[in-house]
């Protein structure tokens, strides 16, 4: 016994079932495609073209030094060349990264409300609109205290930066398909304070690696995320095959007094 597409009539082989060409246009029809331009090519990404230069330095640095003699022709001291290495190596990798997420997605953010009370319960928004199908992707959400440690060493006094999670959730989602607009929320509850939650060193160094987010691609991140260091914060991960990136984003917690709730 044949069955029809209960849309167009084509023959099926399950009446429960419509053939594919309706279905494909059926969810086109209820999931419709956003109207975002094709992925940039890898030469119009600046990231990239950063990742092959650092990449290059880094090279260059190796051959410095596996070649017998090209130290003592440089001058330079093997100190400074595994330095150079370093540092180029890590800003190929970082730029790397940025150049991967920007020809991946279209937008890639984390929501989250700026001041909340305590008790309060509140949700995080990670929203991604890839350009094209990603076959697996993994979102790991936590809430994260991040506080500063007074102490006294050799007779100045510092502080250290201590972190605890909150609450977590992992959230394991496949496929998502390209073009269209994904979001994942998760609740949570703004804890009570119970460290200090700020450190002036801290900012400096934010601000001071955020000057150099122009010439290393990734560090204006990474800065971004230092700047969000001290307090209650939102840290989601994001993972597709080899590749990950972390966004956090700081929330204010605030403590009312019950006779100001009352009013």
């Amino acid at each position: 016994m044949s069955w029809s597409c209960p849309v167009c009539g084509h023959a099926n082989a399950d009446a429960a079932l419509v053939c594919d060409p309706c279905g494909v246009a059926r969810r086109w029809h209820e999931d419709p495609a956003l109207d975002v331009p094709a992925p940039p090519p890898w030469h119009h990404v600046g990231a990239a073209w950063a990742a092959f230069a650092y990449g290059a330095l880094a090279a260059a640095g190796v051959l410095v030094l596996l070649v017998p003699g090209w130290l003592q022709v440089l001058g330079i001291g093997r100190l400074w060349v595994l330095l150079e290495v370093g540092l180029t190596a890590a800003a190929a990798f970082t730029a790397l990264v940025e150049a991967v997420w920007q020809r991946r997605f279209n937008r890639a953010d984390l929501s989250v409300p700026r001041t909340l009370r305590v008790g309060q319960t509140f949700d995080a928004v990670v929203t991604l609109v890839p350009y094209a199908s990603v076959d697996r992707i993994r979102v790991d959400v936590a809430l994260v205290d991040r506080y500063y440690v007074k102490a006294v060493h050799d007779g100045r006094r510092m502080s250290s930066a201590q972190s605890r999670v909150v609450e977590h959730h992992t959230l394991e989602v496949a496929p998502l398909r390209g073009r269209r607009e994904h979001a994942f929320q998760v609740s949570m509850a703004a804890p009570i304070p119970t460290a200090s939650q700020h450190d002036v060193q801290s900012e400096l160094l934010a601000s001071l690696l955020g000057a150099f987010g122009a010439i290393v691609p990734g560090l204006g991140h990474y800065a971004r995320n230092l700047r969000e260091h001290g307090g209650f914060f939102v840290r989601v991960v994001v993972r597709f095959g080899i590749w990950r990136r972390t966004y956090e984003q700081r929330v204010i917690v605030v403590m009312v007094p019950p006779e100001l709730l009352a009013r």
